[in-house]
C-alpha cells in the first residue's frame, strides 16, 4: 500500500489516498496506474500527472487477481460507417488495418472508456457528434462492459 496525494477532478475528496498499485496503462495520451483505492474500496485508475507526491509504503493484502475489470478483455469489432462512399470506406480500412472490412481490437475492460474516447466514440459506444468514420459492429456484445457515465 502506498500513501499518495492525488488531485482528483471527478470528485472533491481528500487529496491523501492509500492505494495498492498493480499495473500501468497508457490511453494514448496519459499514463495511468491501476490500483486498489482504500478510500473508495475498489480498483480505480489514477492518472500519473495528478499524483502530487508519494509517501509511506506499507504491506498490503490486496490481490491484483481480484481486479476483474483489469483481467477481463473486451473485443471491439470496428467497421467503416455505412454512410461513407466506397472510396472513403477503403481509406478507413487502410487507416485501421482492416481485413475484410473490419478490424478487432482486444481491450482491457478497465481501459475501455479511454479506448472509446481515443477512437472518437461516446461512453455509450456511439460515434461522437460529427464523427462518421467508424462504427462498433458488435456494440450489442460490448454494452455490458461499457462504463456508466457517472463512473468514467
Amino acid at each position: 500500500m502506498l500513501e499518495i496525494r492525488y488531485q482528483s477532478i471527478a470528485r472533491d475528496e481528500e487529496p491523501t489516498r492509500y492505494i495498492s498499485p498493480h499495473a500501468f496503462g497508457y490511453d494514448g495520451v496519459r499514463w495511468h496506474v491501476r490500483a486498489y483505492c482504500h478510500l473508495r474500496k475498489g480498483f480505480r485508475d489514477f492518472v500519473f500527472g495528478r499524483i502530487l507526491s508519494a509517501g509511506r509504503l506499507m504491506a498490503t493484502i490486496i490481490d491484483p487477481a481480484d481486479d476483474r475489470e483489469w483481467s477481463t478483455y473486451v473485443k471491439i469489432v470496428l467497421t467503416p460507417d455505412a454512410s461513407l462512399t466506397s472510396e472513403q470506406r477503403r481509406g478507413v480500412e487502410i487507416d485501421y488495418g482492416m481485413s475484410g472490412g473490419k478490424v478487432t481490437i482486444d481491450c482491457r475492460q478497465a481501459m475501455l472508456f479511454y479506448t472509446l474516447r481515443t477512437l472518437n466514440f461516446e461512453v455509450n459506444g456511439l460515434p461522437r457528434k460529427g464523427e462518421r468514420q467508424l462504427v462498433i459492429a458488435n456494440l450489442k456484445d460490448i454494452k455490458p462492459f461499457l462504463p456508466n457515465p457517472g463512473q468514467a
